[in-house]
């Protein structure tokens, strides 16, 4: 009898538990429920002081707010896109009315068609060109970002018939460049973004390296790879060159905030890393890249 009297009470108290363990689940199926059917900061609580139930509410909550702040990150980048999306087609809007009211002017009374008017559509056009250029960029960047074309590709031929692609136009700017490039090392990435990373780096050049510039290529470990782009400049106000839609002049082309945000965009999508320092009179672009993009 005492033992049938002890199995009773050990099963009543079993059973008690359970039920209380199965509310428990049930309120917090009902805290998730409640968070995933609005936007809320609420977070999974529990009314039992269970070690294992206190532990997965906590696990619970920590996955609630990572995923809350991958959201708020994701938020943000969109939002970023779009601001700068908006300012581009601004830009490109104000030159392009300019060179039309030009041309217009010029069809009207073809006696003003000036050399320096002529001149002044050709700038806004250029303009029109430049910011264009950028506006592609942005959509390759929304197309890609689900979708990478990935491939491997020995960078270092690839950088060197990039460089040389533009040796035209850096000499005619008396630029000389100094490449320091580890020969045959490969990645594995999207050659259509990779390319637009360094036609805009070496487009920087164009735009502010004084005379001199000089693109590293050097492998950092067996995982990693690290490009380089550094020039000196006389630009003013380099503290403020990572600001967005930051000038450096009246030129209203001179945009270099645009340029490297452009270049960082490219660079996160292929899961690389950004960094760039500008001390004394050299500026320079730091890229990092897993030698292997993760697919995830």
């Amino acid at each position: 009898m005492l033992i049938l009297s002890f199995l009773i009470v050990l099963v009543s108290g079993l059973t008690i538990a359970l039920i209380l363990l199965v509310h428990d689940l049930n309120h917090i199926t009902n805290d998730l429920n409640y968070i995933n059917e609005r936007t809320t900061n609420a977070g999974v609580t529990s009314n039992l002081h269970f070690g294992p139930i206190q532990r997965l509410t906590v696990a619970m909550n920590q996955t609630l707010s990572k995923t809350r702040q991958l959201q708020q990150q994701e938020y943000q980048h969109e939002h970023h896109l779009e601001q700068m999306l908006l300012n581009l087609t601004h830009d490109i809007k104000t030159p392009l009315t300019v060179a039309t009211g030009y041309v217009q002017l010029i069809q009207k009374r073809p006696a003003v068609a000036t050399p320096t008017n002529l001149q002044r559509v050709l700038a806004n056009l250029s303009s029109v060109n430049y910011y264009l250029r950028y506006l592609m960029d942005f959509n390759l960047i929304r197309n890609k970002a689900d979708h990478l074309n990935l491939e491997s590709i020995n960078l270092s031929r690839f950088l060197e018939q990039e460089l040389f692609n533009f040796f035209d136009e850096l000499s005619a700017k008396k630029i000389t460049v100094t490449p320091k490039i580890t020969s045959n090392l490969y990645l594995t990435t999207d050659k259509l973004l990779l390319q637009r990373i360094i036609q805009n780096l070496v487009g920087n050049w164009l735009k502010y390296a004084y005379t001199t510039a000089t693109v590293k290529l050097t492998q950092l470990d067996p995982q990693h790879l690290c490009l380089e782009f550094t020039n000196d400049t006389i630009t003013s106000n380099r503290e403020n060159v990572t600001q967005q839609f930051f000038t450096t002049g009246d030129d209203s082309r001179q945009s270099l905030g645009l340029g490297l945000t452009i270049v960082q965009s490219l660079v996160t999508t292929l899961g690389g890393q950004f960094s760039l320092t500008s001390e004394s009179a050299d500026f320079a672009v730091k890229l990092t890249f897993r030698t292997v993009t993760p697919l995830d």
